[in-house]
Order: C-alpha cells, then sequence, then structure tokens
C-alpha cells in the first residue's frame, strides 16, 4: 500500500527527519511512501509560526497527505504537554489521528547523541579511539540539558582539530547536524531513549490503523 506524508518541524535542519520518516514506514510495511517537505516560508501569504497556522496551510495545500507529522522539541514543559498542544491547535482543521507527533526529549539532538559511533564518523573521524565524556551515558541523556551544545562539543572531540581548522570545523556544524539526521538508524542505539520508543509506538499505531482500512 502506499502512503503520503507531510512533516513540519521547528526548523529547516529538523526537517530533514523525512528521509529517516520514510525508512520506519518501509518498515511498517508499505510498499512505496513518498514524503514532503514544505518550506512554509515561501507560502503567499506568509504562514505563521504555530503549530495550529501550519496545519491550517498544510490541510490547505496538501489535501492528498494521508498523515502529518508535526514536530516540535518538548523543552521545558514535557512531552505530554507538547502532545496536547497539538491535540487542540488541530481542532477544527484535521483528525487528530491524521497527526503523529514527533516530540523528541527534550530536544532533537538528545536523538542524534544516542549514536557514538555515527557521531565520529560525521566528524570525519571514524577511528577516533576517546570516550566521548561530554555524551552523558544513553540511560540519563535524555535527562542532559542544553543537549545541541553537548552535540557540538562531541562532534569537535571527535575531529581532534585545533586552531583555526577547529574554528572552520564549528561552522559546519548545521551540515553536520543535518547529517546525522539523514543518517539516523532506526534499529541504532537511538531506540534505547524512552521519547523515540513512545514515536515509533506512535507510527506503529498509526500504520497498522492505516493498513487495516
Amino acid at each position: 500500500m502506499k502512503i503520503r506524508f507531510v512533516l513540519t518541524g521547528e526548523g529547516s535542519s529538523d526537517l530533514r527527519l523525512v528521509e529517516h520518516i520514510q525508512t520506519i514506514l518501509i518498515g511498517e510495511g508499505f510498499s512505496e511512501v513518498s514524503g514532503e517537505v514544505p518550506d512554509l516560508g515561501l507560502f503567499s501569504p506568509p504562514v505563521g509560526r504555530s503549530v495550529r497556522e501550519k496545519l491550517q496551510a498544510l490541510v490547505r495545500y496538501y489535501p492528498h497527505a494521508d498523515v502529518i507529522f508535526v514536530h516540535r522539541d518538548s523543552d521545558n514543559v514535557g512531552a505530554v504537554v507538547r502532545e496536547q498542544e497539538m491535540v487542540a491547535a488541530s481542532h477544527g482543521i484535521v483528525d487528530f489521528s491524521r497527526i503523529v507527533p514527533v516530540i523528541p526529549v527534550s530536544m532533537l539532538e538528545t536523538w542524534l547523541l544516542a549514536d557514538v559511533d555515527a557521531i565520529k564518523l560525521v566528524a570525519g573521524n571514524s577511528g577516533y579511539r576517546g570516550a566521548l565524556n561530554c555524551i552523558p551515558p544513553i540511560r540519563r541523556l535524555e535527562a542532559a540539558r542544553d543537549t545541541k551544545q553537548v552535540l557540538m562539543t562531541a562532534l569537535c572531540e571527535a575531529s581532534e582539530t585545533q586552531g583555526a581548522r577547529l574554528a572552520k570545523f564549528r561552522k559546519r556544524f548545521s551540515e553536520m547536524r543535518a547529517r546525522l539526521t539523514i543518517d539516523l538508524n532506526p534499529e541504532g542505539p537511538v531506540q534505547e531513549l524512552p521519547s523515540y520508543q513512545d514515536f515509533r509506538r506512535k507510527v506503529s499505531t498509526f500504520s497498522q490503523s492505516f493498513l487495516n482500512t
């Protein structure tokens, strides 16, 4: 069975999750998956920043999408509150059963930090033998603060660059973060994180319901 989805998020780099979602949906049993990541900033009139405004635009411009993935970091309010916000935002626009929340705890970088080997590879030094102690153990990873900065530190340490080369390396952070997002392995260490497990359960629930209709 074919399925079409759209993904909306908080920033352009987060939207690289589209490839990850495609892989997951194929694993759920769909024969063909088509995902789009619209740049809502190009729409006229401009689309607002709230989830409700984004949903209004997506339903209008992508009426044939079977499901909408909505990414929001939990930040300091928690995943439950974020999902309740999405439920409220969808009211009167689209049935919430057609929405799959993507809610990392506390931000997407937390999921990316789970795979130390991927970080070494993206840093250009897969043979690095250091411990990357800046990354908390995976059981405590979701309690870490400012995981974006932790990811930057981990990439710099793994690269083993210094001086002017390190300054140049740091400027590539957005590019490296996007690469880690694209390459995020659904069967890798990220599976150990409770927020990712919850995301996968939601994808499976939607997929089984859709496939059985």
